[in-house]
Formats: structure tokens, sequence, C-alpha cells
């Protein structure tokens, strides 16, 4: 209806769904302050900051507070291989990474995950869990194939395999 008239809507909800639906370009605010204006696609695909990584997908984005090594990010016992230039832009010890739930798999190295539960969906399923991080539990989604492999108990590990989103740990704001 609004592109048959040709006019501007401003719609406001808090459901992101919705949002991303609906909008040809969406601002997300927290706390009266807006953290970024983009397309639904450039929010999904470059969150700005900590923030709108974790509010915008469904499931949310994993944020993981991960050390610093001397080529990238250790993640487990596997490491996430960082540009130089970006690494130079924190003097943290730690990153926070960002991976969506289809961006992991299982694997045989990397982090160790103990599983919670499983979501079958059908052709997908989604692996709930956590991984323990210098000694902090952090909850960890996984968009896998639903094959009836992964049972509710077990421990996995997990690896990165597509855009790892990296975020100064003490900023929140966007590296890469």
């Amino acid at each position: 209806l609004q592109r048959r008239l040709g006019v501007t809507t401003v719609y406001v909800t808090h459901d992101q769904v919705e949002a991303l639906t609906m909008g040809d370009r969406v601002a997300v605010m927290k706390d009266g302050i807006l953290q970024q204006v983009a397309t639904p696609r450039e929010l999904y695909e470059r969150p700005a900051n900590v923030f709108v990584a974790g509010f915008i997908g469904s499931p949310a984005m994993n944020l993981l507070q991960l050390p610093v090594s001397a080529n990238g990010v250790k993640f487990g016992d596997t490491e996430i291989k960082v540009e130089k230039n970006i690494l130079a832009k924190t003097k943290e010890k730690t990153i926070t990474v960002g991976l969506r739930p289809e961006d992991v798999v299982v694997a045989k190295t990397g982090l160790a995950l103990v599983v919670d539960v499983i979501e079958e969906l059908g052709a997908d399923a989604f692996i709930y869990g956590s991984v323990e991080l210098d000694g902090v539990k952090a909850d960890v989604t996984v968009r896998v194939e639903s094959n009836g492999s992964v049972k509710a108990g077990s421990t996995i590990h997990i690896a990165p395999n597509g855009a790892a989103h990296l975020f100064d740990a003490e900023s929140g704001e966007r590296l890469n």
C-alpha cells in the first residue's frame, strides 16, 4: 500500500522480525539513542555494534568474549584469523566475536559445547548449548541439518564456518 500510494511511512515497533520484514530502512534505538540506520540486510550482515548484533536476527547472534592471539582470536583449540590492522584497533586482550547460528558448524576441533536442547524444525535444527570461556558459561546456538546425530546432554565441538563479526570488548563498536 505504501509503495502504491507513494508515501513515506514511519512505523514504530519493538518486534525486530516485523521491522525487518516491513521496512526498507530500519532505525535501531537503545535507551533513546540511535544505534544504526540501514536496510534490513545491512543490519543483519554488518551490525554497527554489539547491541545491534544481538538484537537483529532470530535466533540472535552468538556473542563470545575470546582472547586475542598472535594471528587472530583463539576459538578453543583453533583460531579465527584476523588481519593485523583490525587487531590494532583495540588495546583489549579479548575481542567480542559475533557468529550467526548458521556461521557455526559441528567440527572435530574448536570450542567444546555442552548441548542442552535440540529444536527440530524439519530440514534444519537448532542446537542450544553452552561453552565455558575463562570460567564463564556463554550460551551458543548452532543451526545444523536435522539428521539426529547430536543428542541433548552430549558434548560436541563447534567451529566458525562463515562471517565472524568482531567488536571492541570495551566499547562494543564494530572492528571489521
